[in-house]
């Protein structure tokens, strides 16, 4: 099998899934209880800003977090409302040229598969508009509800991992990413590509000669 990992948030689409639910929380349940949680973290973002705290341990902690708010939800409530994160704030906000280099390769017959850090529930909403295999951060249920996201979280190194678990022995042809979370994924590949990348992103590409689309 010949197959393309691409990364979601920031390399196909500039929205973000996080955003996404805050929108839907705040409208449909409580901005109080949302904006009590999310003043709880100012303090994180600040030590992540200051190097003071890991990048990495931060997004799991959030994501930890976050997913109580949505603790109790049913799998049919949480997939409408992940479609709902896709449709209004990730799919709109995509990166059209992006999007076409991979569904070009898909039409030549080549897999595509979506690695990310987001539920899972997510990450398979977004796929289904790519027909693309859905790799993200499964959920935890419990008598068929929410009850927490299953770890290690599918960022960084565990990208890797849950690739070769998709891929086999098959060729992994590329690689898309924005960040340097996306750095093993993309040094897996025979071809990385650095999509709109960040500041670190971009001195490792240029340094090692790789493929940047602006």
């Amino acid at each position: 099998m010949k197959i393309i990992v691409s990364d979601i948030e920031g390399t196909l689409t500039t929205g973000s899934s996080w955003k996404g639910l805050r929108t839907f929380y705040k409208d449909h349940y409580s901005p109080w209880i949302y904006n009590l949680f999310f003043a709880r973290w100012i303090p994180r973002y600040l030590l992540v800003g200051m190097g003071m705290m890991s990048r990495k341990a931060a997004m799991v902690d959030w994501m930890l977090d976050e997913i109580k708010l949505f603790k109790g939800f049913s799998k049919d409530k949480f997939k409408q409302m992940a479609e709902w994160v896709v449709d209004q704030e990730m799919w709109e906000k995509r990166r059209v040229d992006v999007v076409q280099e991979l569904e070009n390769a898909r039409k030549d017959g080549i897999k595509i598969a979506v690695v990310s850090g987001a539920y899972q529930p997510i990450v398979d909403s977004f796929a289904e508009k790519l027909d693309a295999i859905p790799v993200g951060s499964p959920l935890v249920y419990q008598d068929e509800r929410v009850v927490g996201v299953q770890l290690p979280i599918n960022s960084y190194e565990q990208k890797v991992q849950s690739i070769k678990e998709i891929a086999g022995e098959g060729e992994i042809l590329a690689a898309y990413g924005d960040s340097l979370s996306d750095l093993p994924m993309l040094a897996m590949s025979q071809e990385p590509v650095a999509v709109y990348p960040g500041k670190q992103l971009r001195m490792v590409a240029k340094e090692r000669g790789w493929r940047i689309i602006e």
